[in-house]
């Protein structure tokens, strides 16, 4: 059977212009001197935090098992168990070492604020947290979701234990509780 041509438009050239060569490709920019010791230091940096992070697990107390129906008290700074994950840099071995609040039926489980900060900062005193959380006890981001502790009335209306303070930023969070709470001056940065 012979060659049928490939159909065309009516329109269509039948000269097609020839593809100019391509450029060969670029070869990847040699680091400067600066460059390669930088990489050294952050790779220096990176195997040290590894090592300080393994210590630290291995040095960490075994999970609470407190009583099942553990509440926390009234006023209570409260925090989900993901947020102080993410915003202070904690593993899930971490926050299992902290006492906490769940409540029956719900996935939600609330840490106190204060021993979240308090564990952040002794993570960063092994040198265990990484690179990229500069002030321990303050959340990476900024912003944290937090809530507060009500009372525990069955008469109430609504029946909700915890109140949504909203995401508040940071410097709120200081100056909610601040006055309530003595553990407080320990995790405050000092302003020159």
């Amino acid at each position: 059977m012979p060659r049928v041509p490939r159909s065309r438009c009516a329109y269509a050239m039948f000269d097609e212009p020839v593809k100019p060569k391509r450029a060969p490709a670029k070869k990847r920019s040699e680091m400067t001197e600066d460059e390669k010791e930088e990489a050294d230091i952050m790779r220096i940096a990176r195997k040290g935090i590894k090592i300080a992070k393994d210590e630290w697990e291995k040095a960490l107390p075994a999970p609470w098992a407190g009583p099942e129906d553990f509440k926390w008290p009234t006023g209570t700074i409260g925090i989900y168990k993901s947020d102080a994950k993410s915003s202070f840099g904690l593993t899930d071995k971490d926050i299992m070492t902290l006492r906490h609040e769940a409540i029956s039926g719900s996935p939600k489980t609330f840490y106190s604020l204060i021993d979240v900060k308090n564990l952040s900062f002794e993570k960063f005193a092994a040198s265990a947290l990484s690179l990229d959380f500069k002030m321990p006890g303050q959340p990476k981001n900024g912003t944290v979701r937090i809530f507060q502790k009500t009372d525990h009335s069955p008469n109430r209306r609504t029946r909700t234990n915890w109140r949504d303070l909203e995401r508040a930023s940071w410097f709120m969070v200081e100056r909610f509780y601040m006055k309530d709470d003595p553990m407080f001056a320990k995790s405050v940065a000092v302003e020159a």
